[in-house]
This record gives C-alpha cells, structure tokens and sequence, in this order.
C-alpha cells in the first residue's frame, strides 16, 4: 500500500510539473497571438479560455516587464 502511495505521488507531482509548463506555454502563445493582432474574441473561440482570462494574461506580461 505504500509503495503504491509513493508511486501516486511520484506520478502527481510529475503531472503538475509538466501542467505548469504547459500553462507556461500556452501563456506565452496567448501573448505572442495578442502581438499578432489577433482578437481575445479569436483567442478564446481557440483556446476556451474566457476574453476576460485573456486579459489578465496579456496584463501579467505587462506587469513583468515593469519589474
């Protein structure tokens, strides 16, 4: 039973890796569509994500850069 808890874990924390790097990248494509000229209203029909989340993800960037 414990072994088959390590295991678990093991493979939860690897998955949340790999979901933060994947928010990371669709992040930066968001940016990049933004720079592009595309519309939240496109972006979002794309991705699923809300205009609104588009939003406070091109913010983020902008709020980086000013650090």
């Amino acid at each position: 039973m414990l072994n088959e808890l390590q295991q678990t874990e093991s493979a939860y924390r690897s998955a949340s890796q790999q979901a933060e790097q994947l928010r990371e990248k669709r992040n930066q494509l968001v940016r990049q569509a933004l720079a592009a000229g595309m519309t939240h209203a496109q972006i979002s029909e794309a991705t699923g994500l809300s205009r609104g989340r588009i939003g406070q993800i091109a913010q983020t960037q902008l709020q980086e850069m000013k650090r």
